[in-house]
């Protein structure tokens, strides 16, 4: 970590974060740059450079640019210069998504305690595109971009509307920039908490400015804040549809029994939700629930219920099933195979959907090359439909695709559940089963839907086959329950 000021504020009663963007949680600056270059090449200026500008709007950059230049040019063609520019910027943004490593993991980890938002200079179209890309969008109570506000930084305008808009006082807030510009209008709205992280400004360059901290990446900014509060398992239940059998695994036991690892799936999916859930609720088949009961007695014994699934026609009817045994305000949801996830990442989602967002829905995503699912977004970043190759349904190359992990209200979800198998909603086209997953879809137009990514690519594999069994083995040999 990179030296602080010697005036460092205090951090432990603050009540909200806000974020600047560009260069906090998108490496964007050379999409910037590149943009800037090629259009005001265009007019003949080759010296243009870009720290003098960063934080600042596109049209009133090229202004500033052109009055430098000594270029006469129409107030129709500097606005014309500056739509090219941002098209050009956002067109490359979209293309290589410079996502700040580990952006989304800190911003789940914060909005799981703080009430969050975004303060950027940046386009309407590419404050849309990183909410959209990142999955992050409903992670923010007040979302502003360049043109939501009539001055720019360093102006004071943008954050004192943040401010507003969480109902706080500036003194409750901590802001997180990375350029002078940002810091400069951060004080200028009266908050003095700031917290700088070099790049497109120096850090002595940002203390100057009068950022009180500075540390040297964005995954630095968790540790400045107090530590999350336990997990309560009382307020938790976990809902576990197993009723498959290990057939396709050479297994002739309930497949949850496979051992994986030199252990049964069953003990993994035990590590990671014991600490959190008090009760479980195993939805079975008729054939396998009494040799499953038998090896939860063992390890659980008063903390478990069994339900049967008699006919296997679908995960909305299984988890419909559990619902009336959930009487917990929250209920964690885990397909019966997903052997791999760890003790943090569930943890990590627990803590997010019982936090001050209050969501109905927390579904941690992945993006994967050839998914199975695919959460299809509008322009705005929310779900409005959820694709599933098995139903026959056209699939992207890449998709965002679920964990084989979820969270939810279960009151809300018994609703949804029901209201939809009466309408004739959820049927699978080519199954037909009464599949969850488009429940999320259902949720995001009338609840609250988090979409954290805070679960690895490698927790995700599901034990279907002899060659998943073995990547997941290969993968919790080399970590341990912790999640380490």
């Amino acid at each position: 970590m990179l030296p602080t000021s010697p005036q460092i504020t205090d951090l432990q009663d603050s009540r909200a974060v806000i974020f600047d963007m560009d260069g906090v949680l998108i490496d964007s600056t050379n999409c910037h740059r590149a943009a800037f270059e090629q259009v005001l090449g265009t007019f003949g200026i080759t010296d243009f450079e870009y720290p003098r500008y960063a934080g600042h709007r596109t049209l009133e950059v090229v202004q500033d640019v052109f009055r430098r230049a000594g270029k006469q040019e129409t107030p129709d063609v500097i606005a014309g210069a500056a739509r090219e520019k941002t098209r050009l910027a956002l067109q490359m943004l979209e293309e290589q998504k410079p996502f700040v490593p580990g952006c989304e993991s800190v911003l789940a980890n914060l909005s799981a305690r703080y009430p969050l938002g975004l303060a950027s200079s940046g386009s309407p179209a590419s404050v849309a595109s990183f909410l959209r890309g990142t999955g992050t969008a409903t992670m923010f109570s007040s979302v502003l971009s360049g043109g939501d506000v009539a001055r720019a930084k360093p102006d004071p305008e943008i954050y004192l509307e943040a401010v507003r808009q969480l109902g706080l006082h500036p003194s409750q807030c901590v802001v997180i920039e990375d350029a002078v510009s940002g810091v400069l209008s951060a004080r200028a709205a009266g908050i003095s908490r700031i917290v700088g992280i070099p790049g497109t400004s120096s850090a002595a360059e940002l203390e100057a400015a009068g950022a009180d901290r500075i540390v040297s990446t964005l995954a630095e900014i968790t540790e400045l804040f107090p530590a999350a509060a336990p997990l309560d398992p009382a307020n938790w239940t976990a809902v576990i549809p197993a009723a498959g059998r290990g057939s396709r695994l050479g297994f002739e036991r309930p497949k949850i029994l496979y051992p994986v690892a030199g252990r049964p799936i069953l003990d993994w999916l035990l590590d990671y939700l014991k600490p959190s859930c008090e009760h479980f609720i195993f939805v079975l088949s008729p054939e396998g629930h009494a040799d499953v009961a038998q090896e939860l007695e063992q390890r659980i014994p008063g903390r478990f219920e069994v339900v049967i699934q008699h006919t296997p026609t679908g995960m909305g009817d299984a988890v419909a099933l559990a619902l009336p045994h959930v009487s917990t305000r929250h209920m964690a949801l885990v397909w019966g195979d997903q052997v791999a996830l760890r003790r943090s990442s569930v943890e990590a989602c627990l803590r997010l959907h019982q936090g001050p967002l209050a969501a109905d829905v927390t579904v941690p995503t992945v993006i994967r090359r050839q998914p199975y699912i695919h959460f299809q977004r509008d322009a705005s970043g929310r779900i409005i439909e959820v694709r599933q190759a098995r139903e026959g349904a056209e699939m992207p190359e890449e998709g965002e695709s679920d964990t084989g992990f979820f969270c939810f209200n279960p009151v809300k979800l018994g609703a949804w559940l029901k209201s939809m198998a009466a309408a004739g909603e959820g049927r699978g086209a080519r199954t037909g089963e009464f599949n969850l997953l488009p429940v999320i879809a259902r949720a995001a137009i009338e609840g609250v839907v988090l979409t954290p990514r805070v679960i690895s690519y490698e927790e995700t594999v599901g034990v279907n086959c002899q060659q998943d069994a073995e990547i997941a083995e290969a993968f919790l040999r080399r970590t341990d329950i912790n999640g380490n």
